[in-house]
């Protein structure tokens, strides 16, 4: 144990008045790092199990199961004047949305942060904390029951070294960025990653994204989109995970099969009896509903993968991507994320239009990067 771990001071916040009071002292704070605990094994939403908060000094650890009046950390976590920081915070995002139906703002994750400071892409937080303070954290207490009360010793030192740490080497890390002028790129990447978080959550924005969509018909596509929707607003309802539901290749089977009968349905792959029984009225009722429609209203087909022949021009981006982020100093990954490659290659092998409303294109990385791929890799005239 390091002579950190042997000072630090845990205060344990477990009742309403405790919590608000907390609250207004952070307020009063330019920054605070902030994680979570939470268990989401057999659910659709996360249980939390614990909210950690530090300004440096002090570990609070907050109780969620002695506290129902949230409207205190609601407001702080939505505090313009308060930096909220993690670390690889996607999970974290979730936990706040559900728990207290906002997302933090402004934050910071240091985990985008290092992509930029170290050009290291998806560090972890052992790592991070180690190249900075020269600390090895141990991560013994990762997969704990975090439900459990009262939480044993290891399981508060484990949770306050997180937003310890993290407090101490957040200056360290922004000194870094600023010295590379990039710190704003790094926030335009949270902002993404919070817009990103909220397509991910809107099934209506991503069900086309399902694995081998595009080799449906438009009336198989059709049903997919219904059922995708209703599988999450069942989920929800239920508070299961979507695959118990109906599995995603479930659902691409239902959209090749369109089947109008029950033991049409029993052909669908990876269909449980159980889901059979529970859920098979609804599956016919959307697939008469797609019978129903004239074929001018189903789904227009989905893009086909690129073809082997783009091969040659997406290596070939890599590689330019590779060199500008290597003259930055930045990790690759960071510059051109896989889900932004696709289009531009689209755009520069098929043609398609260039989506600028997409975050990824916007800000620093259209003038960094994109707008220099078009240019160095467009068709001559």
């Amino acid at each position: 144990m390091n002579d950190q771990e042997q000072a630090l001071n845990i205060i344990w916040v477990a009742d309403n008045d405790s919590l608000a009071s907390w609250c207004d002292y952070w307020a009063q704070l330019p920054v605070i790092a902030v994680d979570t605990e939470f268990i989401r094994r057999t659910t659709y939403f996360p249980i939390t199990g614990l909210i950690q908060i530090s300004e440096g000094d002090k570990a609070v650890l907050i109780d969620p199961l002695g506290i129902d009046a949230w409207q205190p950390l609601r407001d702080l976590m939505v505090n313009p004047s308060v930096m909220k920081v993690f670390h690889a915070c996607s999970e974290d995002l979730d936990v706040f949305d559900n728990l207290l139906g906002v997302l933090p703002t402004p934050f910071y994750d240091t985990q985008i942060g290092e992509a930029y400071a170290g050009a290291q892409w998806s560090l972890s937080y052992v790592k991070l904390i180690a190249a900075y303070l020269n600390i090895e954290v141990a991560k013994d207490e990762t997969r704990s029951d975090w439900l459990q009360r009262p939480l044993t010793d290891a399981q508060k030192r484990y949770a306050a070294l997180d937003v310890v740490y993290l407090a101490k080497m957040y200056p360290m890390q922004i000194a870094k960025l600023q010295e590379k002028n990039m710190l704003e790129w790094v926030m335009e990447d949270c902002e993404s990653l919070k817009w990103q978080y909220q397509m991910n959550a809107d099934p209506e924005q991503n069900w086309a994204g399902l694995k081998a969509a595009w080799r449906l018909s438009p009336a198989g596509l059709t049903l997919l989109r219904l059922l995708y929707i209703w599988r999450d607003e069942q989920a929800r309802k239920e508070n299961v995970p979507k695959g118990q539901i109906l599995k995603d290749r479930t659902l691409w089977s239902l959209g090749k099969i369109l089947p109008e009968h029950n033991k049409a349905i029993s052909e669908a792959e990876e269909l449980t009896g159980r889901q059979h029984r529970l859920y098979g009225d609804v599956i016919l009722q959307n697939v008469a509903l797609v019978k129903e429609l004239s074929a001018d209203e189903y789904q227009l087909p989905l893009e086909m993968p690129l073809s082997s022949q783009a091969g040659d021009l997406t290596k070939a981006i890599k590689a330019f991507v590779r060199e500008r982020s290597e003259a930055l100093g930045v990790a690759p990954e960071a510059m051109m994320k896989r889900k932004l490659l696709d289009p531009i290659v689209r755009h520069l092998y098929e043609g398609t239009e260039v989506d600028w409303q997409n975050p990824a294109m916007t800000g620093w990385r259209r003038d960094a990067i994109v707008e220099p791929v078009l240019e160095k890799f467009k068709a001559p005239n």
